[in-house]
């Protein structure tokens, strides 16, 4: 099945102008990237109170008398030491990346998927009052599907292409940068059309007027391409492209729950880096803190004896490994009718997670 898959690239890439993935990554990610809004390590600070006898009160108190009349100053008593540090809980603050497959062979996954957004969110609005989201979709890699190649030729629409084929796009910068938030996807299956987020980010926030219509565009991502979804989460995650000249400027919160969710049909054996490092890059963009993360993988199960996809044995599920190496994570054979029961365990370790988070 792997075999096919990764065959199917290749044919691809031919259509697509001889242009594929690319043969390589620049930068490795053993080092797991931080956060940009996390800064150092969280500030802590303690109050303690200590318990007189009825005598020392009450020298205690003739004491400040005496001071307060001789100085001619009131006494305000002992000022206060700051407070504890900042009480637990995420406050309803989830950063949701949602890193979706664009292989040719992901159709019927996309769909499921954005069928199964709306139930999730309400669960979530549910649980957490004023429940506050970022949720961005990364790019996988390159430009979208037929630019510059179906320019050429396109009038109407691209002959070898979708017939609402946008033949007027102009690309922004962040519309090639892997990890950056999609906001105009191109090719069969996708949205063919940009995006309209409010406030301009690359991502969508609370502030969204119509949040199930602008999570089905940008989660509309095609059957064009192919798929790197660790890497792409990953990338979303790093410190320049969270910096406030980055694709994703203001999208990492410190004070913030971190989810990410990946939807593939094969193991990702097409992402630089091993699961440890895709691990590590998760808790380090919160600082060091596993229980600021929750994973959600959705992938092929053929690794399982009990595969709802049918079992063939052999190598490393690497998406497997991945939820393995996180605490706070679920992984879903992408074989079943909905995903809607994936998504409930999901909100339920978010809730669960949000309850005890501390921002660092």
């Amino acid at each position: 099945m792997r075999r096919l898959a990764l065959a199917a690239l290749a044919a691809l890439a031919a259509c697509n102008n001889g242009e594929g993935p690319g043969p390589g990554f620049g930068s490795s990610i053993t080092t797991a990237p931080q956060g940009t809004s996390s800064s150092g390590d969280a500030s802590t600070s303690t109050s303690t109170s200590t318990s007189t006898s009825s005598a020392e009160d009450s020298a205690a108190a003739s004491n400040s008398s005496t001071s307060s009349a001789g100085s001619g100053i009131p006494d305000g008593g002992t000022p206060p030491d700051g407070g504890d540090k900042p009480p637990p809980g995420c406050m309803g603050k989830v950063d949701l990346v949602f890193s979706i497959s664009s292989s040719w062979t992901m159709e019927n996954q996309q769909e499921a998927l954005k069928a199964s957004f709306p139930g999730f969110v309400d669960t979530l609005e549910t649980a957490f009052a004023g429940f506050d989201y970022h949720i961005l979709v990364p790019r996988q890699y390159g430009p979208p599907w037929g630019i510059p190649g179906c320019e050429a030729d396109c009038v109407d629409t691209c002959p070898t292409g979708p017939e609402d084929y946008p033949c007027g796009a102009v690309l922004e910068p962040c519309d090639t940068v892997k990890g950056a938030g999609i906001t105009f996807s191109a090719g069969w299956d996708a949205s063919n059309e940009r995006c309209d987020l409010a406030g301009g980010h690359r991502y969508i926030t609370a502030g969204q007027p119509d949040l199930t219509g602008a999570f089905t565009c940008v989660g509309s991502v095609g059957t064009s391409g192919a798929g790197v979804v660790a890497e792409a989460a990953v990338s979303a995650l790093k410190d320049e492209i969270n910096a406030p000249a980055g694709c994703n400027a203001g999208f990492l919160r410190e004070d913030a729950l971190l989810v990410v969710v990946a939807i593939d049909d094969v193991w990702d054996e097409l992402s630089e880096g091993t699961p440890k490092d895709w691990a590590d890059a998760l808790v380090g963009a919160k600082g060091g803190d596993a229980d600021a993360v929750v994973l959600l993988v959705i992938a092929n199960d053929i690794d399982d004896p009990d595969s709802l996809c049918g079992y063939e044995p052999g190598g490393e599920h690497r998406l497997r490994t991945w939820t393995q190496l996180l605490p706070h994570s679920v992984f879903g054979s992408m074989c079943v009718d909905s995903y809607d029961g994936y998504f409930a365990d999901a909100a339920a370790k978010i809730k669960a997670q949000c309850d005890v988070f501390v921002p660092q």
